[in-house]
């Protein structure tokens, strides 16, 4: 056979195997269908359906971001496919600051729930009452508190744990733990509850239907906000709806709608505020660092306009020379510079404190206060923006993001460009005030060459007008600071309000239930059935007997589903029949030669049906007309063939020690043209027994009177007694039992028998399934019966036999 062919053959039998084995169980695949479909249906009936919120957020692009050609630039790239600021701000929505910073906005410590179908499900701002707590006394935590309304304003209370732990909202810290707690008290609306380990008042909620005792059952818990952020958090998804994009769409899984879209759309509003905040950090400080100096300078400016107004009132000075005034015009003019100048130098030296100590989160951008270097303050501003994003990551546990890594050198790197940028210009502006200082020393030597009282004057005017600049320039840029914070708006955008997607709850899916339940429900008995025949050391198929060995199998005797062993004698015409039938023509065809023949029948081990085969084989060459004996040469086991059979003290064993003859052993049977030996007495030593010359002669003497001669032999696995009968048998029959002969045991026996070189061996197949292994069909139906279908026949009276 070609062996491409080979190769279909073996898929085919393989199929054909899962097919019976599918067809042999329907039953056990339609109950576990039934179990899996029951199970999805009190799954869709009794789970609590979770709907599915969805908003959408537009992360704006910082467009005021330029590329510059110095050493950082590398650091400002993309390693990661997008845009690093996008991912930080990612981070950051998802963090858990701000996810419970929503949750303590909505305030939801305190959870609702009524109780229906067997289960709580939550009933926020559906509970016709409300609870109220003292954040700085113990509340216990994930304990639920069942509560019965009574008449007259009163209810019952009912709560118990086996391990209770006890929070401190107000500090946030556990406070203690008990075994065993347990609570119950009636109470009445809006008294306070207080004990050791609690302290609450339940207040009547007006608005809500009436409260009952046909009312639902409800029920409230206290959770701390990092239990609720960490249930939150893994029912919330963040989907970057295109990796050119900058949206982040934001769905979460709720019980309730309407607290589920609260809580997304305050999230989107507390990560816009915390946006905002940062963009207004800058503002803020300024305005702080500003305020300082103002409070500094006015109290000189003060001093100094009473001094001027004093001089002027005590020597009546209306007006000073056209000389003294531009020499005073001038010296303000460099006043004025100075002036600028040193604000420079005490914010060069306010921003070196500032690195030195590792402090940048209040630092001040140079352009807040007039500075005019662009480099410096874009300098300045990506150490800033890079710092937050850092602390935003640590915040949020992660320290080993490379981000974090990413962003500690390029902190390090800007800390020392703008140290070295800071202190080339503050030494460029100490040399500017010294030159500014000359200057204004020559206008004050041109200036003491005045009259004494105008000297005088001009000195008290230098001193306001230098105070009055200083105070008007921060006054300025106060005013800048302060509009800038309140134009700022964050750097994102609300695009879609948070709402129910789609019209159904999202859970439990009924149609997938079902359908994960239709194939569950024929998926575990098939890969059960496939492990379990796999693992099956049992022969199960023709096939397997086939590929054990090369031996012909010449018979398949069906189930037996008579209540009898005699068949062939009481069901002639039944399936069961027929295939003795068929395995006695096939011997025939089997073995040629010779009208006489020796049959032996053993098997592998007890229990394969050895002694029904012999015995049925015996009566279907009888009933052809062959004058047929039958045999039983199992002297380790007592054998009644037939109802009538009465029990002998003589049989074989008794002629084989010569204490008999043959006539009186060979006993007659009801089927014509069959006589039976039996074994007689157990005798304690079968096989030497066996051994004897004795049975050669008996052999020889059967021959001579009888056409078919069948011997019942003893498993060929368990004891050798069989082996001393092969050379004297014409046929040996192996009788395999379906799901009863070992496969490994089969295998052992057969190789041992053909090493042994022992001719004219062929495989009986017993009790095939007729749903397992076709057979044809029996004969004899009667009109108005389908063709191959057999009818049972009425069973035959039993006619007493005389041996």
């Amino acid at each position: 056979m070609p062996q491409s062919q080979n190769i279909n053959v073996q898929k085919e039998s393989e199929i054909k195997r899962i097919t019976e084995l599918i067809l042999v169980h329907y039953k056990f695949f339609i109950l576990s269908v039934i179990v899996a479909i029951g199970l999805a249906f009190l799954i869709n009936h009794y789970s609590v359906p979770l709907h599915r919120i969805s908003a959408a957020i537009l992360i704006k692009e910082d467009r005021n971001r330029q590329s510059g050609n110095n050493v950082n630039d590398f650091l400002n790239s993309s390693l990661f496919g997008k845009d690093q600021v996008f991912q930080n701000e990612l981070w950051v929505i998802k963090s858990s600051p701000v996810i419970e910073k929503t949750l303590r906005n909505l305030a939801l410590s305190v959870s609702y729930y009524v109780k229906s179908r067997f289960q709580y499900r939550d009933a926020y701002q559906n509970a016709p009452f409300k609870v109220s707590f003292l954040k700085d006394h113990p509340q216990p935590v994930d304990i639920m508190f069942s509560i019965s309304f009574l008449k007259e304003g009163s209810f019952q209370l009912r709560a118990e744990s086996k391990l209770a732990h006890f929070y401190n909202f107000d500090t946030d810290k556990y406070t203690h733990h008990k075994d065993r707690w347990v609570f119950n008290r009636t109470c009445k609306f809006g008294e306070l509850i207080e004990t050791p380990d609690l302290a609450f008042i339940v207040n009547a909620d007006t608005t809500k239907k009436s409260l009952d005792n046909n009312q639902s059952s409800y029920g409230f818990d206290f959770k701390t906000f990092s239990t609720l952020g960490n249930a939150v958090r893994s029912n919330l998804e963040f989907n970057v709806v295109d990796r050119m994009a900058t949206v982040i769409q934001i769905n979460l899984v709720a019980e309730s709608v309407t607290k589920g879209t609260d809580m997304v759309n305050e999230l989107m509003n507390v990560y816009s505020e915390q946006n905002l905040e940062h963009k207004n950090h800058l503002a803020s400080v300024t305005i702080d660092y500003i305020e300082k100096q103002l409070n500094e300078i006015s109290d000189s400016l003060n001093q100094t306009e009473d001094n001027l107004q004093n001089f002027r009132s005590s020597n009546q000075l209306l007006n000073i020379s056209d000389q003294a005034t531009a020499l005073s015009t001038q010296y303000m003019n460099l006043q004025n510079q100075l002036a600028e100048l040193v604000s420079q130098k005490r914010y060069y030296d306010y921003v070196t404190n500032l690195l030195a100590n590792d402090n940048f989160s209040n630092i001040m951008l140079p352009a807040s206060i007039g500075i005019p270097d662009q480099l410096l303050n874009n300098l300045m501003s990506e150490l800033i923006t890079s710092q937050a994003q850092r602390s935003n990551l640590i915040e949020n546990n992660q320290e080993r993001n490379p981000i974090v890594q990413k962003l500690g050198i390029q902190i390090g790197n800007l800390k020392k460009t703008i140290s070295e940028n800071i202190s080339e210009v503050s030494k460029t502006t100490s040399i500017s005030i010294d030159e500014m200082n000359n200057r204004v020393r020559k206008i004050e030597a041109e200036i003491s060459r005045l009259p004494i009282t105008q000297r005088r004057l001009g000195t008290i005017e230098r001193q306001y007008r230098l105070n009055d600049a200083i105070y008007n320039y921060l006054l300025e840029k106060r005013a800048e600071a302060k509009i800038t914070k309140a134009s700022n708006l964050p750097d994102n955008l609300i695009i879609e309000p948070a709402r129910m997607s789609g019209t159904k709850p999202i859970s439990p899916n009924k149609r997938k239930n079902f359908a994960i339940a239709l194939f569950m429900g024929l998926a575990l008995p098939f890969c059960y059935l496939m492990i379990k025949s796999t693992l099956n050391n049992k022969i199960e198929s023709q096939e397997d007997i086939e590929r054990l060995t090369d031996s012909p199998v010449l018979g398949k005797i069906l189930h037996n589903r008579l209540k009898t062993n005699n068949v062939m004698f009481e069901f002639p015409k039944a399936d069961i029949s027929e295939s003795f039938r068929a395995l006695r023509t096939n011997l025939d065809f089997y073995v040629r030669g010779g009208f006489k023949k020796v049959i032996m029948v053993t098997s592998c081990l007890e229990g394969e049906g050895k002694s029904f085969i012999a015995s049925n084989l015996a009566m279907s060459y009888a009933q052809l007309g062959r004058k047929t004996i039958l045999v039983n040469y199992d002297f380790r086991k007592t054998m009644i063939y037939f109802k009538e059979q009465e029990e002998s003290q003589e049989g074989l064993s008794s002629y084989m020690i010569n204490k008999t003859s043959l006539e009186n052993i060979i006993i007659k049977s009801p089927q014509e043209n069959l006589h039976y030996i039996t074994a007689g007495i157990l005798p304690p030593n079968p096989v030497e027994l066996i051994a004897l010359e004795k049975t050669e002669k008996l052999l020889t003497d059967l021959k001579n009177d009888y056409d078919i001669i069948v011997l019942d032999t003893t498993p060929l696995a368990q004891v050798t007694d069989a082996y001393l009968l092969i050379d004297h048998s014409e046929i040996k029959i192996i009788v395999a039992r379906q799901n009863q002969s070992l496969k490994n045991v089969f295998s052992l026996i057969m190789k041992d028998l053909h090493q042994k070189n022992v001719s004219n061996i062929c495989i009986v197949y017993n009790d095939v399934r007729l749903f397992r292994e076709q057979y044809g069909y029996g004969y004899g139906y009667k009109k108005g019966h389908k063709k191959g279908y057999w009818k049972r026949p009425e069973r035959k009276k039993i006619v007493n036999y005389t041996t």
